[in-house]
């Protein structure tokens, strides 16, 4: 777009401008802020030239040249026009002498084009609405194909390049934090909405955004939200959410692996295979499986399945509602990725004013945002998809129907729900099949209250009976409850980051013990999510789903 208003507008104001924009941003430089200040110190230099820059945003400057061709009255025998317009693609359009030729012209049905002074034979540019364009036959609109050809040209005078620009700095007074980037030679930049006069009421929906995020999204505006309770779901109809772990791209799948092509890793294999087995348990069940597109490359086998019905990737389900009518399983495995630079922008667009500038850092493995404005963009936005991507199960239109959500990233009005239950992976394993899971958390959640009601003065056969374990270790667990044993590496670990993140080499100077094995014990406790890794060196507890 630029480089084309470049050459079309050469030695016009609007041609400068691009021209000047165009050098600020092909200065290569790793910092967005001096993209965005740069383009600020563009904009207002040329704030002279406003008017000029905004007229002919809204037309196009046609190549042209004008030639000695007259055409004289057939009727009358008068002269019409001296002088013809040869437009490029030969379209021609007369100079009428004066206004009764130019009648004539018109009533003869010939082209007419004024021209207040010209250089006979000298390549010129005229510029004109894109409606006059057509009108001459400049510009064809005989295909789609021809029309998206068209050069970009603003129909509203009121909005264009120009007062989008001075509207975004105007709303970012900083240039850090300033949503816009340059790539692909495209320049992209975002701002809060500015709802038109004709427009009273507008009314937006969304299963995750404040009434303070929507007042982010229009300052200027008077909010008024209104919390609709979630629709019911069809009795026994389920959500099984395991409630431990994330499970991002990086941890379904082996990183780790020295071969060429990524495979599943451990802790994905057996998700997998855990979803084959429930598959060719019952042929008449029919099952959709959502996950990333790395994943489902290794699925197609599963895929061509009689009772699969699709192989989603995350983003690609919106496509496919045929299949969520007939499925009566659906399988979410993993935590929705999206790259970190959609997730600063959306950020940039609803905190880029604030004081306190944004961070930037992500634990890619984790998918966690250090600063909580960003990571709350993040919540939102996968969770959003999610819910989508349930509600397009129809749990609150279609009987017998089950989701199986492998993240235990809290989804609202629906991790929160009674029908939701929140299993580990080895209840679905101890279970054997998804009809058999709810009474496995049951089980399993009938032990975990017991535990918790394990004292000093439980008897002996009682602890080995609730925790399933040996005589040697149920005496260990009296003992320590008595104050007999020194606290395990885990359970010191897990009281330091009750305070906050810490270094990793903080957390070892503080506990005594081999440094070596302290920290294999933090490896090993990230690894199975008890603990995350907020960033190389620092780990923190997980945020409770």
């Amino acid at each position: 777009m630029l480089k084309t208003w470049c050459v079309n507008w050469q030695e016009s104001a609007l041609g400068r401008f691009a021209e000047a924009l165009l050098n600020a941003l092909e200065i290569r430089s790793e910092s967005g802020d001096l993209v965005v200040k740069r383009i600020r110190t563009v904009t207002q230099a040329f704030q002279p030239y406003e008017e000029e820059i905004v007229r002919q945003l809204g037309q196009v400057n046609v190549k042209c040249k004008v030639v000695a061709k007259e055409i004289v009255d057939d009727e009358t025998g008068k002269e019409l026009a001296r002088w013809t317009i040869a437009f490029e693609g030969g379209i021609l359009a007369y100079i009428p002498l004066n206004d009764t030729a130019a009648d004539r012209l018109i009533a003869k049905g010939l082209p007419v084009f004024q021209l207040e002074s010209f250089v006979p034979g000298e390549d010129i540019r005229v510029p004109m609405p894109v409606k006059q364009a057509i009108q001459l036959g400049i510009l064809d609109t005989e295909t789609v194909e021809k029309i998206q050809g068209f050069p970009m040209v603003y129909q509203d005078p009121d909005w264009t390049l120009w007062h989008q620009l001075n509207r975004f700095f105007a709303h970012y007074t900083r240039n850090a934090d300033a949503p816009m980037i340059w790539q692909n030679d495209r320049l992209g930049f975002w701002v809060p909405p500015v709802l038109h006069p004709s427009v009273k009421r507008l009314l937006v929906m969304s299963p995750t955004l404040t009434a303070r995020d929507f007042g982010r999204m229009f300052p200027d505006e008077d909010i008024e939200a209104i919390y609709l309770r979630p629709t019911p779901w069809i009795e026994g109809n389920r959500v099984f959410q395991i409630r431990t772990g994330v499970h991002t791209l990086k941890t379904v799948l082996n990183h780790d692996s020295n071969w060429d092509i990524i495979g599943l890793s451990e802790e994905g294999e057996r998700f997998l295979l855990g979803i084959c087995e429930e598959i060719d348990r019952d042929p008449s069940v029919k099952h959709v499986i959502i996950s990333y597109t790395e994943v489902i490359e290794q699925l197609k086998e599963i895929a061509e399945k009689e009772n699969v019905c699709l192989v989603s990737e995350f983003k690609d389900v919106f496509k496919f509602n045929d299949a969520f009518e007939t499925a009566e399983v659906v399988w979410i495995v993993g935590t929705p990725y999206w790259d970190p630079s959609l997730m600063w922008a959306r950020a940039q667009l609803l905190f880029g004013t604030d004081e306190d500038p944004l961070s930037y850092e992500v634990e890619v493995e984790s998918q966690h945002y250090k600063d909580k404005r960003v990571q709350k963009v993040y919540i939102q936005t996968v969770t959003e998809l999610i819910t989508e991507i349930v509600g397009r199960a129809g749990l609150n239109r279609w009987k017998n129907r089950k989701v199986v959500l492998i993240s235990s990233l809290e989804v609202p009005d629906i991790t929160d729900r009674p029908e939701t239950l929140l299993f580990d992976w080895e209840d679905f394993e101890a279970a054997g099949s998804l009809d058999k899971l709810t009474e496995a958390i049951a089980i399993r959640e009938r032990f975990e209250a017991e535990r918790e009601q394990i004292t000093v003065e439980t008897p002996r056969e009682e602890v080995e009976r609730i925790l399933g374990c040996s005589s040697r270790q149920a005496n260990r667990l009296l003992n320590k409850l008595r104050g007999g044993n020194r606290p395990t590496f885990r359970e010191q670990i897990l009281s330091l980051l009750a305070g906050g993140e810490k270094r990793a080499a903080d957390v070892i100077a503080a506990i005594d013990g081999n440094p070596t094995a302290i920290h294999h014990e933090l490896v090993r406790l990230a690894k199975i999510g008890e603990i995350v890794k907020v960033r190389w060196g620092v780990y923190a507890l997980p945020k409770k789903s």
